[in-house]
């Protein structure tokens, strides 16, 4: 197919490649052309995030039922976590670059916890 084409159709090409080439490249009209491209390229991208972050979640199904239920600053940058992880409490020491376990707490532990009684029974000497 190619070899059938005239050569006038040839001659009006290589006139229309000079045509083009004789356009400012800093043109107004090519300067809005790339900014709104710019434009609908970043919002593309934002739209596609925006969406990932709301729908994107995928379910897990090894998830661990946990809850930070309070914390005590000890320093400037040293923290007493009390967490509870399926049933049990666990008291942790967290400071920079490391996390360490300062009291394991049973279920049991945690629901009889009146101080009082105990600190009576132990000064009558009945425990």
């Amino acid at each position: 197919m190619f070899f059938y084409f005239p050569v006038s159709v040839f001659a009006d090409t290589v006139t229309q490649t000079t045509a083009v080439s004789r356009v400012e490249p800093f043109s107004f009209v090519n300067m809005m052309n790339m900014v709104m491209g710019l434009a609908i390229v970043l919002a593309l991208i934002l739209g596609l995030a925006w969406v990932l972050r709301k729908y994107g979640r995928l379910p897990v199904t090894n998830q661990v039922e946990m809850k930070i239920l309070g914390g005590l600053s000890l320093g400037t940058r040293e923290r007493a976590v009390l967490v509870q992880i399926e049933g049990r409490k666990l008291l942790l020491g967290v400071a920079p670059g490391r996390v360490n376990i300062l009291q394991n707490m049973s279920a049991d532990f945690s629901q009889d916890n009146n101080f009082d009684e105990k600190l009576t029974q132990v000064l009558e000497g009945q425990v």
